[in-house]
């Protein structure tokens, strides 16, 4: 009898969409964790509020409105003076191809320019004050190996050995999102442990 071979699956769909994986192995990852990680959060001098009103006002959807403040916010890590939205928007649109209910846009408007711009400056903002607090090289899209039916992909940032999952939201983290880190973790524990990956 042939075994049948499982598709593929992106680490984060799998962190967020097959919990019961955690609830076998970190079966303390109640909300009263969830909450002792979340008090631990703390504010960065220099950020910018986004209001909730400037993000209704934006006609795009807001993962592409993220992707492009994230690619805005790698040129200015990356010690760019300014920002090139176009180039951001294309970056943006060659991730988002990946989900066939993107919808691609074609320009930007004044409004998405103006948030894409604030993210980017928080972002970066945050990443220098912990690359200052903790020491270490930053790192883009660090690789999140693969194993066996779940497929390889990418993490937000790194810096040292530490992983930076980066949300954009005015909510605090949730199980689901501490889910997805821990399964970075574990895809890169075993596959240290099998000889390759970090």
């Amino acid at each position: 009898m042939k075994s049948q071979r499982l598709p593929a699956r992106d680490p984060r769909t799998v962190a967020r969409d097959i919990p019961g994986i955690f609830d076998a192995l970190f079966p303390q990852l109640a909300p009263g964790v969830v909450m002792h990680f979340n008090r631990k959060s703390y504010a960065i001098d220099g950020c910018k509020t986004i209001s909730t009103e400037l993000i209704e006002a934006s006609s795009l959807q807001h993962a592409m409105l993220f992707e492009i403040a994230v690619a805005a916010g790698e040129q200015l890590i990356q010690g760019s003076n300014s920002i090139d939205l176009d180039s951001a928007l294309e970056v943006a649109i060659r991730k988002q191809r990946r989900h066939f209910d993107a919808k691609l846009p074609e320009k930007l408007t004044t409004i998405d320019m103006e948030i894409a711009v604030s993210v980017a400056e928080n972002l970066a903002i945050i990443l220098e004050k912990v690359r200052a607090d903790f020491g270490g090289e930053l790192v883009s899209s660090p690789p999140i190996p693969g194993y066996q039916w779940i497929a390889s992909g990418n993490g937000d940032f790194a810096i040292g050995s530490r992983l930076i999952e980066v949300k954009c939201t005015n909510k605090s983290f949730s199980s689901s999102d501490y889910r997805q880190v821990m399964m970075y973790w574990l895809l890169s524990y075993a596959s240290s442990v099998e000889g390759g990956g970090f």
